[in-house]
């Protein structure tokens, strides 16, 4: 007999509790799966026999655990990861499994990785005392030797966790990025840079989708762009060098921002308090500052927006919002008028909102006197 699959979410009274205790549960089975990445193990057996936890072990039988990594498996079937096939004991990849290798283009195993690893739970675990005001800095400097999330990452010793951090980002455009693309015509624009691209997974979407932009522009840290300069998203699209670069700076420093005729910032903002917002946005007003009144400078906000009346994707903007809360000091998930107000007082004016809600909505902004 199947079990049923239910989401917290929907249910009431203990039986919701349950159900987020045995979710949670899962998710270790989900980790333990992904880190020793199983998938690459499991990609190549055939559709029809599977492979035996034996055969999945291989040159690892004397020292893995064999029951225990059975019985993870079992839990990632219940979760839609492997299925079984002929009898309990040989397994496949389903469909959505096949995504956690370690060369899928989604990155789905850096996005879960970096979700349900120990950097990430271990912050997320401050939250209560960040809400009573014990210790001192957001969730991450508590377990980065005070460093802010970023700083740490482009440390030397972090490289690998910098890439898994990179890919699930990327993870994060490829989910969302077509709705955000084609509800927006970038085709306007000859060059348009991407602050805060990581690995330009949204920008390759967007030269894709627009073959008349002449210049896209992945404008980030030093750190970050000595992983992602290969520019692995662009080649997967086909797009020839010529069209996009690569840009090391940092976007509080408005000497290093490229010019360009439209600026991205993808889920950006969001990391920051007010003040260090206000300081982005004036930082792009400063780099154009010869531009203004001259030619026309667009700036697009692509975030998890607060919408009133309870809107759709609402749930997954309050979601990320606690994210945020612990990720970073101060940052958070703005409504419309919050933003507006921001580009008001930063020498921007909104032009239009495009509720898209994927749950990604766009504030589009001009530059203005």
């Amino acid at each position: 007999m199947a079990s049923e699959r239910i989401s917290p979410l929907i249910l009431d009274g203990l039986s919701k509790y349950l159900s987020i205790a045995t979710h949670r549960f899962i998710e270790y089975a989900i980790f333990a799966f992904v880190e020793l990445n199983l998938a690459d193990r499991l990609v190549n057996a055939v559709p029809d026999q599977g492979l035996t936890v034996q055969e999945i072990m291989s040159d690892e039988r004397s020292s893995w655990n064999a029951d225990l990594l059975y019985r993870a498996l079992r839990s990632c079937a219940d979760a839609g990861i492997v299925e079984r096939i002929n009898d309990d004991k040989h397994f496949v990849l389903s469909q959505s499994g096949r995504m956690l290798t370690s060369d899928h283009p989604s990155h789905a195993r850096d996005f879960l990785r970096w979700i349900l690893g120990p950097l990430n739970s271990n912050a997320g675990n401050q939250l209560p005392n960040l809400v009573c005001n014990e210790g001192t800095g957001s969730g991450f400097t508590r377990f980065t030797d005070g460093l802010d999330l970023y700083t740490f990452l482009c440390r030397s010793d972090q490289s690998d966790l910098m890439t898994i951090f990179n890919g699930a980002m990327t993870t994060v455009s490829a989910v969302t990025g077509t709705k955000l693309v084609i509800n927006i015509d970038f085709g306007r624009f000859a060059t348009l840079v991407d602050i805060g691209g990581s690995s330009g997974i949204y920008l390759a979407q967007i030269l894709e989708h627009y073959p008349s932009i002449e210049q896209g522009i992945v404008f980030e840290l030093p750190g970050v762009i000595n992983q992602v300069k290969n520019g692995e998203e662009f080649k997967l699209r086909n797009i020839p060098e010529s069209r996009y670069k690569f840009v090391a700076g940092d976007m509080f420093d408005s000497s290093t921002i490229p010019q360009g005729d439209a600026y991205v910032l993808k889920t950006v903002l969001h990391c920051f308090d007010t003040e260090k917002v206000i300081a982005i946005l004036s930082s792009i007003r400063k780099a154009n500052q010869n531009r203004i009144g001259q030619s026309l400078v667009s700036l697009f906000i692509v975030e998890y927006i607060i919408f009133p009346d309870r809107a759709m994707s609402n749930w997954q903007s309050h979601a990320f919002d606690i994210a945020m809360a612990y990720a970073f000091e101060g940052a958070c998930e703005r409504t419309q008028q919050e933003y507006e107000q921001l580009l008001e007082t930063t020498g921007f004016k909104l032009k239009k909102l495009y509720p898209i809600q994927a749950p990604h909505s766009i504030i589009e902004a001009v530059l203005i006197n």
